[in-house]
């Protein structure tokens, strides 16, 4: 057998010795991590955590002493005066305490590292899922409001027994197959786009002689993009309700301007003199600062602003 003092370290001996000895540790490491800590400290039972970690760390140390000796007859032997001598009591405990508290220390690092990343997963987790739910429920909200004043528009043209009511009824449904069966959470720029365009001739069944004008430019990168669905048609929404329908002298102005992965949309038109007020007023413009506060923190800007008889929405956001 070769010494604990021996000079001779081989490879073979090295994976022996750490095979044999080392043992008892990874005992204590295990006893401490596994079973101490997750059933007393976790519970607030602070008086027994430190009881058994001071009976682990008393069995750690006897069954060292006992296993090191059962393998090594000279392992606690000092050398000394050219002969090796038995080590005193006092000392061998010493060193075998400050081991044990080395591998207690390592074992409480290690256990409150693993529970920290395991609670930021979970936090994680729970915060997409919130995030997920927040959006769906404002997501609820939304598709009920669009749907009443867009019906309100139907029914302005069927109490003038306007000859254009199948028609609208026919585009109102294509327009619900795109708000109720989409259910991405992104969809391509260039879907939302055509959305967007279909909710505007809607529109012109109850105003015929609006002149909306939509300028898009760098068109050629729409499909390239992602956004969340249903997030330019309430700037066009509040537009019709509450503003006058426009005119070829003041119409309403739509622009969708892309560049450097930056999305600038801007809706302007005149301010009515008798815009119609109703209990759901607002809601969409609240819902979508919501939605773009959870989908884009710290990534968009939105304004309202009144400038020379308009009111002009705006809205910034970095694309994905």
């Amino acid at each position: 057998m070769i010494l604990s003092g021996h000079s001779e370290y081989s490879i073979t001996y090295r994976y022996i010795f750490y095979t044999k000895y080392a043992w008892p540790s990874f005992l204590l490491c295990y006893a401490i991590v596994m079973w101490i800590l997750p059933k007393y400290l976790l519970t607030k039972r602070f008086g027994l955590l430190i009881f058994l970690n001071l009976l682990a760390l008393a069995a750690y140390i006897v069954i060292r002493y006992y296993n090191n000796s059962f393998l090594d007859q000279y392992a606690y032997f000092v050398y000394k005066n050219n002969s090796y001598h038995p080590g005193n009591l006092s000392d061998i405990i010493a060193t075998e305490i400050r081991l044990g508290l080395i591998f207690t220390f390592i074992s409480y690092t290690y256990r409150f590292i693993f529970d920290w990343v395991i609670i930021e997963q979970v936090k994680r987790k729970l915060e997409n899922e919130k995030l997920k739910a927040d959006l769906a429920l404002l997501r609820y909200q939304l598709n009920p409001h669009f749907l009443f004043n867009t019906i309100n528009d139907i029914y302005y043209l069927a109490i003038i027994k306007s000859d254009k009511t199948p028609d609208a009824l026919l585009k109102l449904s294509e327009l619900l197959r795109y708000v109720l069966h989409e259910k991405e959470e992104w969809v391509p720029l260039e879907k939302e786009i055509t959305h967007l365009k279909q909710f505007v001739e809607l529109q012109h069944f109850r105003f015929p002689h609006d002149v909306v004008k939509l300028n898009i430019e760098n068109g050629a990168s729409l499909s390239s993009y992602q956004i969340p669905p249903l997030l330019f048609t309430t700037f066009v929404e509040n537009a019709f309700k509450h503003g006058e329908p426009g005119t070829e002298e003041k119409p309403v102005l739509i622009s969708i301007n892309i560049h450097d992965k930056m999305l600038s949309y801007k809706v302007s038109n005149s301010i009515g003199t008798a815009a119609s007020k109703d209990k759901s007023s607002g809601i969409g413009k609240s819902n979508l600062e919501k939605r773009l506060n959870l989908l884009y923190p710290g990534k968009h800007k939105i304004s309202f602003n009144q400038e020379n008889g308009s009111y002009i929405a705006h809205l910034e956001l970095q694309l994905n």
